[in-house]
Parts: structure tokens; C-alpha cells; sequence
């Protein structure tokens, strides 16, 4: 019976690892509830996302805390990756979405950016994919969707329409070319 118990610890020891440390925190006492939502998607998936979104770029989340702050305002990644700002407002699978957006940023930071590559095509290049492994296609088309509306002085459509454009495929493969151009080892068994 031991062996097992410790087989068991050991795998939750390395599912934790895997995850950057999250803390949580209302900007205003008004936005503690949406805080401790976030907060319940990071404790019941966490591991999930982190996962899903480390299988579809090759990267590893980088060990560094990550203070989440969330507050009535557009979310948004500070380009340090120590701090993501998050909506208080959006409803619960709006709320996911952007948890996983968020997140990407920061493991997309590991990445170069190039004259065509901004942050969002960069992300787009596997945000679809991690939405989809996560909650399935449905999810993933409606956030999309959601997405190309938002009117910001970025173009979030054209994004997606250029990321879109490509299989997963031909995603996966511009995402190998740019870890391979800064040297990040290849992953056994990588599609």
C-alpha cells in the first residue's frame, strides 16, 4: 500500500510543479466575489490549462509567480508576465476564456515576435487548439467569436482570420519553427 501512496504523491507533486504559483486579488472589495471565481477555475482546472496550453506550444510556464488582480477593466498581461489584470464582469465561461487567454500571453512571452507575429497572432497560433482540447469546439467557435467584436484599436478579426486561415497543423509548425529559432530543445513525441 506505501508505494502507491507515494506513486500518488509523487504524480500530485509534479501536477502542482507544473503550474505557475497564482495569487488572487480584488482590485476593490466589490470585486471579491469574481475574484474567488477566477480563483475556483484556477483550483478545479489549473492544472488542465496549464497543461493544454503547454502540450500545444512545446513551452514550460516559466516558475515565477503570477499575480492575478481582478478588477472592472480590459484584461490584460503585464509584458513581464508577473501580473494579469482580469474582467470582474464577464460571465462564468467568459471568465475561463479569458483565464486561458491571459495565461497564453505569459507562455507566449517566451516566444519572438517578428513583423508579422504581434502578441495576439503569436497567441492565435494556439489558443484555438488549447480552447478546443480544454471544452471542445463549440466553446472554442463562440469565444472566437466573442473576440473578433471586441473593438479596442486592434484588429482581434483579422488576427483570427489569419490564424484560422491555418490547419492546426500549419499552426503547430510555425510554432515549432519559433521555438526552434531561439533554441528551445524539441519535445519527444511533439505533433
Amino acid at each position: 500500500m506505501r508505494p502507491k501512496l507515494f506513486i500518488a504523491l509523487g504524480l500530485w507533486a509534479l501536477l502542482c510543479a507544473a503550474a505557475p504559483p497564482l495569487s488572487f486579488a480584488p482590485a476593490e472589495p466589490r470585486f471579491a466575489a469574481a475574484t474567488e471565481e477566477y480563483r475556483a477555475i484556477w483550483d478545479a482546472e489549473g492544472a488542465r490549462i496549464v497543461a493544454a496550453l503547454e502540450a500545444a506550444t512545446g513551452l514550460t510556464f516559466p516558475a515565477t509567480p503570477i499575480d492575478i488582480i481582478v478588477r472592472e477593466g480590459a484584461p490584460m498581461t503585464a509584458y513581464d508576465g508577473r501580473t494579469i489584470r482580469l474582467r470582474a464582469g464577464y460571465s462564468p465561461l467568459y471568465k475561463k476564456a479569458t483565464l486561458v487567454h491571459e495565461l497564453g500571453h505569459r507562455l507566449s512571452f517566451l516566444l519572438p515576435r517578428t513583423a508579422e507575429l504581434d502578441d495576439h497572432r503569436l497567441l492565435y497560433l494556439f489558443l484555438y487548439d488549447v480552447w478546443t482540447d480544454l471544452y471542445g469546439r463549440p466553446f472554442a467557435d463562440r469565444m472566437v467569436s466573442i473576440e473578433r467584436r471586441i473593438r479596442s484599436g486592434y484588429d482581434y478579426d483579422a488576427a483570427w482570420t489569419w490564424a484560422l486561415a491555418m490547419t492546426r497543423a500549419e499552426r503547430r509548425a510555425r510554432l515549432r519553427a519559433l521555438r526552434g529559432s531561439i533554441g528551445w530543445p524539441e519535445t519527444p513525441g511533439e505533433p
